[in-house]
């Protein structure tokens, strides 16, 4: 699969669209693919939108560029184009740049990830995995 990169806020960034599916509440969303994120963080705002408590996950403090914020760990399923996989995602009431983010974690395990800077272009190859889930 390959992406464009896509404008946002003026400049070009390896932002993917994916779905998100929590026991079958799904919303669209688009995230920045961050190498340098140990684990995919997203907006609160989401996670109340698929019925998720928040606090109820695994509480974790996450530390970057930005600072350090507090966010929730939580299992829901990931879907990148037709391909759906279970994924560790943290929600925060204090991730304050506009992205969700897509990390390490679940995430880059199941992909090889080329950044393709020179035109870009995002490409992404599935590896196929036992965690699969069943279409």
């Amino acid at each position: 699969m390959e992406f464009s990169y896509k404008f946002k806020a003026g400049n070009l960034y390896p932002i993917k669209e994916v779905v998100l599916n929590k026991d079958g509440t799904k919303l669209r969303t688009d995230a920045l693919v961050d190498s340098g994120a140990t684990i995919s963080i997203f907006q609160s705002s989401i996670a109340e939108y698929l019925g998720i408590k928040i606090e109820k996950g695994e509480n974790r403090i996450f530390q970057g560029i930005g600072g350090k914020i507090v966010g929730y760990v939580h299992n829901v399923i990931l879907c990148v184009g037709k391909i759906k996989f279970p994924c560790k995602v943290a929600f925060s009431n204090e991730l304050t740049i506009s992205l969700n983010i897509l990390g390490r974690i679940d995430f880059f395990e199941s992909f090889v990830v080329i950044f393709d800077e020179a035109n870009k272009m995002l490409k992404l190859e599935y590896k196929r995995s036992r965690m699969d889930i069943k279409r």
